[in-house]
């Protein structure tokens, strides 16, 4: 059985060896490309500057970690208006220039992100063999290109904090989707004010209660109605109640101090010490009959 179709890789690579080193199954590889070609202008390359291994990672195999070692070369552009007059020769799609993974391990990783996130992907990836971070699959999901934004009649805007008190950003979150449409630098009016002027069929414009998010409204969507979300509406309404409840708390206060320093005092008879009990207290008589008979003889010897 040839390993070469086991493995899938590409047709311009030959295996030349394989080996266990550091329990890492380890393929050496050489690219058997005729003439390699410059990226810039691409026209074949005919005269070779030196070689070079790439250490590549591969998917595991059979719980396996498989690492690729393939020697590639440099070769000269010997176009004469070409920026480029020395180059590596690409291995892609299989590696992308300057990738230490190959793209079906750059795919998956981004799979298990999408359907797991960065500390549960940790789990599913450990056990499938592959060595990665929560950061690595967390960069993973930010590298996918995002969708274009459409027409949207309604949205949200919001602002978050990127990094808390120091740093703050924008949010716009489609009302009818509950989709996050757009994720803005800052929270500047300018900034949402540019957003929106992208966008002439803005219908309804749901933010807080603040200033800049209003006159970004104005300015570029002055067809769009502006209401306030449900969160702040809660929120300003709760604030508002417990304005009024302390209100009347403080004169209810008010109220029974007054009451209370108008109405005199009715004298109280103070209470003597509680009684004992017959029993208890003879035990107290006898015993300080005693201490006054040994507090007598010690009088008597002076």
């Amino acid at each position: 059985m040839k390993v070469k179709p086991v493995l899938a890789l590409p047709e311009g690579l030959e295996v030349t060896a394989i080996e266990m080193i550091d329990e890492v199954l380890t393929i050496t590889a050489v690219s058997i490309q005729v003439y390699p070609c410059c990226p810039l202008c691409g026209t074949p390359a005919l005269r070779v500057h030196s070689r070079y291994t790439r250490q590549i990672t591969d998917l595991p195999c059979s719980g396996q970690q498989v690492r690729l070692l393939v020697q590639v070369r440099k070769c000269f552009c010997q176009v004469p208006g070409c920026a480029r007059k020395i180059f590596l020769e690409r291995l892609t799609p299989f590696v992308e220039p300057w990738a230490r993974v190959t793209r079906r391990l750059y795919q998956i990783v981004q799979i298990l992100g999408l359907a797991t996130g960065g500390r549960l992907g940790i789990r599913v990836t450990d056990r499938l063999g592959i060595q990665t971070s929560r950061h690595t699959i967390l960069r993973r999901i930010m590298a996918l290109p995002t969708e274009p934004v459409g027409e949207v009649p309604q949205i949200g805007i919001d602002d978050f904090s990127f990094r808390r008190g120091r740093k703050f950003g924008t949010i716009v979150v489609d009302l009818q989707t509950h989709h996050v449409l757009d994720v803005l630098a800052d929270r500047t009016a300018d900034t949402s004010a540019a957003w929106m002027a992208a966008h002439p069929e803005l219908e309804i414009v749901s933010r807080d209660r603040g200033g800049d998010y209003a006159a970004a409204a104005y300015k570029s969507a002055p067809q769009a109605v502006q209401c306030a979300d449900r969160f702040h509406l809660l929120a300003n309404l709760g604030k508002a109640l417990e304005g009024v409840l302390a209100r009347h708390l403080a004169a209810h206060r008010a109220r029974i101090d007054q009451e209370s320093r108008a109405t005199p005092l009715s004298p109280v008879q103070g209470k003597g010490p509680p009684k004992k009990h017959p029993k208890h207290a003879e035990v107290c008589q006898a015993k300080r009959e005693e201490r006054l008979a040994q507090y007598q003889q010690v009088v008597a010897r002076l």
